[in-house]
Parts: C-alpha cells; structure tokens; sequence
C-alpha cells in the first residue's frame, strides 16, 4: 500500500508541474518547446500513472488473498482508479490546449 501511495503522490506531483507550467509559460512556449513539454509530460504521466495503477492492482490481489480478521468488505477500485488516471491526464492536456488557445481579454 505504501508503494501505491508514493506513486500516485509521484502522478499527482508531475500533473501539477505540468499545470502549472501551462498556467505559468504555455501561452509562451514556442511550438518545439511545447512538443517537449507536451512529449515529457505523457511519457512521465503515462509511465508512473500506469504504475499506479498497477501496484494497486497488485496490492488488491494480496488483499484479496489475505484473511480479513473483521468481515470488513474489500473493494475493489481498481477500474475507477484507471478512470481517473486518465481523465486527469486528459484534462491536463486540454487545459494547456485552452491556455495555447486563450484569447486575452475574454474570461
């Protein structure tokens, strides 16, 4: 469980250098500058986002075996997880679209 928690620390924290770089510079990148932006941020979000997902699902497959002294219900997220692995990386992506297609003085 500990190692599940370092990794979706480790996703969470390189999404949000990813956001905020967009917040901060995206509207600036030149467009190699944000193919390597963009490149780094899917191989990095892609590679620890799968592992994230698959140290859970490891960790519930030992849970699973194990014996619950207390009946207490073991639920499985392991497809919900996925889901949100995604949904962020792909609001991540849309964000900095928006932020590359920001017209100035429109909120």
């Amino acid at each position: 469980m500990a190692n599940f928690q370092t990794a979706l620390a480790l996703y969470f924290t390189i999404v949000t250098a990813y956001v905020v770089a967009a917040f901060v510079a995206g509207d600036r990148l030149t467009r190699l500058q944000l193919h390597i932006v963009n490149s780094c941020f899917a191989i990095a979000a892609g590679i620890v986002g799968s592992l994230t997902v698959l140290i859970f699902a490891r960790f519930y497959s030992y849970a699973r075996q194990a014996s619950v002294p207390d009946g207490a219900p073991l639920i499985d997220f392991r497809w919900p997880l996925g889901l949100l692995v995604l949904a962020v990386f792909v609001g991540c992506l849309v964000f900095m679209w928006s932020i590359r297609n920001n017209t100035k003085g429109h909120a």
